[in-house]
């Protein structure tokens, strides 16, 4: 291979990295201020303390706001919740998993 096109090929490569980078990065922004938004949703308006629960943010592969949304555990409730953030930085609960893994979808 000629030196030419050895860097056109280097290119190409940072191009695409540099691509993934940037969309993992913000998948990852995405999930980590839902997560944090939720958390602050537990403390202030459903008075869980904070050492109460666990807060887990994923992408749901869902459309719209609930595409990132947080896994809520709290400590001595057999269910987990699932919330997501509207675009008016609302938390809205989207469903809820039972002892029996039965989900409960509000209305």
């Amino acid at each position: 291979m000629t030196n030419k096109t050895m860097r056109w090929l280097i290119g190409i490569v940072l191009v695409v990295t540099m691509l993934f980078a940037g969309i993992y990065g913000f998948i990852q922004y995405k999930v980590s201020t839902v997560q944090e938004r939720v958390a602050e949703y537990m403390v202030k308006e459903q008075h869980v303390k904070k050492e109460d629960f666990k807060a887990k943010g994923f992408m749901a592969n869902r459309s719209g706001d609930k595409n990132y949304m947080v896994e809520v555990k709290v400590k001595g409730d057999p269910n987990y919740y699932y919330y997501y953030r509207t675009n008016k930085n609302q938390v809205k609960l989207e469903f809820y998993l039972d002892k029996n893994n039965k989900q409960h979808f509000e209305k």
